[in-house]
């Protein structure tokens, strides 16, 4: 690997980061009239490291496998978006997990043809 490709990894797991946990929120906010209580910092850890391994999955040519970790978030919200009543709303995590998915596969398919 030279230089060139480690500074457009570099430069795509950044981006991924705090970066785009602000894109999300935004798209969030766009969708909705009130904000998500800030004090709960684990969803935003999540979905950094969601974005990180989708990122990395898709650089190593795995990207069927990035699919897994789609799949095996929804799986493990289906619970709280199915309860009667619901404990999160179902439309703010669609709309979240798929901005942050959509930033994901992106940036990982752009550092595929840069590379």
């Amino acid at each position: 690997m030279n230089w060139e490709e480690a500074a457009i990894i570099a430069i795509g797991a950044l981006l991924l980061t705090l970066p785009s946990n602000w894109v999300v929120r935004q798209v969030l906010r766009l969708t909705r009239k009130e904000t998500t209580p800030s004090h709960n910092q684990a969803g935003r850890w999540i979905g950094i490291l969601e974005r990180l391994l989708i990122f990395v999955l898709m650089l190593a040519g795995a990207a069927a496998a990035a699919g897994l970790v789609v799949a095996a978030k929804s799986i493990l919200r289906y619970p709280e978006i199915s309860a009667k009543p619901a404990t999160i709303d179902p439309e703010y995590v669609l709309v979240g997990s798929l901005a942050s998915w959509l930033l994901a596969f992106g940036t990982g398919a752009l550092g595929v043809v840069l590379i």
